[in-house]
């Protein structure tokens, strides 16, 4: 544990791969980093976990975009050697062409999500809602060492398109052994596969434990969530008492207005001595995915922003103080920092369990991952806005 005072350790100046034990579970993170071209590290991982299920096993897999062929047919296979194979996909998919979705459409259990406002969620009631979740559970595969694994849980920023996928900078995490996790995961995948809809789109409801599942190696929070409530993201990140020693490392792939109260957390933190850097993907313009209000405040408060192209992640890494101690932890999922996350897609937002002694490599993992876009991107002003050059 790093001493009252101290920083953090410097972490590699690039990572695909990363191990760790949290809570006593295998957990193995993988990134993708287009710097030098197509990146396949995530895709080659998940299409590995698929291959090495075994006949009896079951295969859940919700799929926000898909166009890579190589995924598609992994699990036609799975299923053709007895595995039972349930696909969860974006409505948007529906119409689409592409074979890889051809492909999707030969498996035994496919759904794709809409609903009848015209969105295209499977909880989310929202027209502009999205099956934005990207998530497969196992009940068997391996891991990467070749070891028997049951109760398996992926999930992150990737898609299965090449845009949002191998051609970005993305990070997935998967849990071995943990069967509370996956058990509450796949209650989120039965939900989704059900259409099980809710009063003011409101599915997160931590007072009846709907869409939110503790556990030991990670605590995962779904949306949608009814308007004017609380944020997932910022109820989380509260748990950070911050101070002089106290870092957070932010990758998002698009930040708007519709998250004040994300933008209040990191502010605060950031006037009580946290130091605070982003690194933020590009709009279709060029200029920086976030907007100029969001973006002004934050600069304003301290906040070191830069500009990324093809930066699709969506996590936080932070060091700190939580409680009496110091401790190191990553935050993940498939939530931008955006409304729409928040309050009309189907989602999840993942925090994984601590690391607090004086290795943490899953911190350091994405500390690193962090560097290879950051350490590259754009530095932004408020007079640079919107930070194209």
């Amino acid at each position: 544990m790093s001493p009252a005072g101290a920083a953090p350790a410097a972490a590699p100046s690039s990572v695909s791969a990363a191990s760790a034990t949290l809570a006593g579970y295998p957990v193995w993170a993988h990134f993708t980093d287009p710097t030098a071209g197509r990146d396949y590290t995530i895709i080659t991982e998940l299409q590995r976990l698929i291959d090495a299920a075994p006949a009896g096993s079951t295969i859940r897999g919700a799929i926000h975009s898909l166009s890579v062929d190589s995924v598609a047919d992994a699990l036609l296979r799975a299923q053709g050697r007895g595995v039972t194979v349930l696909v969860l996909l974006d409505g948007k998919n529906a119409t689409s062409t592409d074979p890889a979705v051809t492909t999707i459409k030969r498996l035994s259990n496919y759904r794709f999500c809409t609903n009848s406002n015209g969105g295209t969620g499977c909880i989310s009631t929202s027209a502009d809602g999205d099956m934005h979740t990207k998530l497969f559970t196992f009940t068997s595969t391996t891991d990467p060492n070749g070891v028997a694994r049951s109760n398996v849980a992926w999930f992150g920023s990737s898609n299965l398109t090449y845009t949002t996928g191998p051609d970005a900078f993305n990070n997935t995490i998967t849990v071995y052994g943990d069967a509370t996790l996956t058990a509450g995961l796949n209650a989120n995948f039965g939900d989704m596969w059900n259409r099980r809809h809710y009063s003011g789109n409101d599915y997160y409801d931590s007072a009846s434990g709907r869409g939110y599942y503790q556990a030991t190696a990670a605590d995962a929070y779904a949306s949608p969530e009814g308007a004017g409530q609380t944020d997932t993201i910022e109820t989380r990140l509260n748990d950070l008492t911050p101070d002089a020693n106290c870092r957070l490392r932010v990758g998002m792939a698009s930040v708007t207005t519709g998250r004040p109260q994300i933008v209040d957390q990191v502010t605060g933190l950031r006037a009580a001595g946290c130091k605070v850097w982003m690194v933020v993907g590009t709009n279709a313009d060029g200029g920086i995915a976030m907007s100029q209000s969001v973006y002004n405040e934050l600069l304003d408060a301290g906040v070191s922003i830069r500009r990324k192209d093809k930066v699709h992640d969506k996590f936080f890494a932070a060091y700190g103080k939580y409680g009496s101690a110091y401790q190191y932890r990553v935050y993940t999922g498939s939530q931008n920092w955006t409304q729409d996350a928040l309050n009309e897609n189907d989602e999840l937002f993942v925090k994984m369990a601590p690391e607090s002694g004086t290795t943490h490599p899953l911190y350091d993992a994405y500390y690193a991952h962090f560097n290879d876009a950051y350490n590259y991107g754009v530095s932004c002003s408020k007079s640079s806005y919107p930070c194209r050059s």
